[in-house]
């Protein structure tokens, strides 16, 4: 591990279609992914943390905020928008954690907020829903962050983190939410790029290498012809466990529906 502050860290991709009650008859093409799903979710579980943290790229973004997500007691979704409002994730919140948060962030040079919301989307309840299935009973915290701002802003902020839960009574872990590449193919969810699988090659071979900060640093312009939300998650991570980790290991890498899944432990 990288920094004892985390109990551990893990790079989750968060397509609904993963979690095999919502696969259906095409489960089987992306079977690699939920695999590496349930063992990311398990090496959590396995270092008991009280609260995990996850980066959402999905989280509603203000132009310059970054935001924790304030649902009072519970944090709780479901997958109606995708059919099944009958599978649900549901932990306790943490209202104490998210004001030491606040009070901590004045002097730095982010501003940070609570974001009232009453669901989540599936950039949150993917991977917790696989946290659930491991049996993970402590608290989470979303963190979302802003559209206006650079790589290295965000770096900054997981630095932030990092000292926050050094300060902070119990243990954490990370969960880093994001899709590679949604251009994969002719009928991908955003179109297709024919380089779009460029992102994907060099985000998985940094990620492979430790690399945490160059993978967040690929170029703009590939980032957005391949229409990623996986590099601004991996900035905050570069941030809050190191910018280069010794043993960073990717369980899978498939993209069966034009989409790159990227499954991880970084620490």
């Amino acid at each position: 591990m990288s920094d004892a502050i985390f109990s551990r860290t893990v790079f989750m991709c968060h397509a609904p279609i993963v979690i095999p009650e919502m696969g259906g008859g095409r489960a089987d093409q992306c079977k690699n992914t939920t695999e590496a799903m349930f063992k990311a979710a398990e090496e959590i579980v396995a270092t008991k943390p009280d609260r995990v943290l996850v980066f959402d790229p999905h989280l509603s973004r203000y132009p310059f905020s970054y935001a924790c997500v304030d649902m009072f007691e519970t944090i709780r979704g479901n997958f109606k928008a995708f059919g099944r409002p009958d599978l649900k994730i549901e932990f306790p919140s943490e209202p104490d954690f998210y004001a030491h948060l606040l009070n901590g962030s004045p002097g730095n040079q982010f501003s940070l907020e609570l974001l009232g919301a009453h669901e989540l989307d599936h950039g949150a309840t993917v991977p917790l829903w696989f946290l659930q299935a491991a049996g993970y009973k402590g608290s989470v915290c979303i963190v979302g962050y802003p559209w206006k701002s650079h790589q290295r802003a965000h770096t900054e902020f997981g630095c932030f983190l990092k000292k926050a839960c050094s300060e902070y009574k119990g243990t954490t872990a990370i969960i880093a939410s994001g899709d590679l590449s949604h251009r994969l193919q002719m009928g991908a969810p955003s179109g297709y790029n024919p380089r779009a699988h460029e992102f994907d090659a060099a985000f998985k071979e940094y990620i492979t290498a430790g690399e945490l900060f160059e993978a967040s640093q690929i170029p703009i312009d590939i980032r957005d012809l391949a229409a990623e939300d996986s590099s601004e998650s991996m900035a905050i991570t570069a941030g809050a466990i190191g910018n280069k980790v010794p043993n960073s290991k990717v369980l899978s890498y498939e993209a069966p529906f034009g989409v790159g899944y990227l499954v991880a432990v970084l620490a």
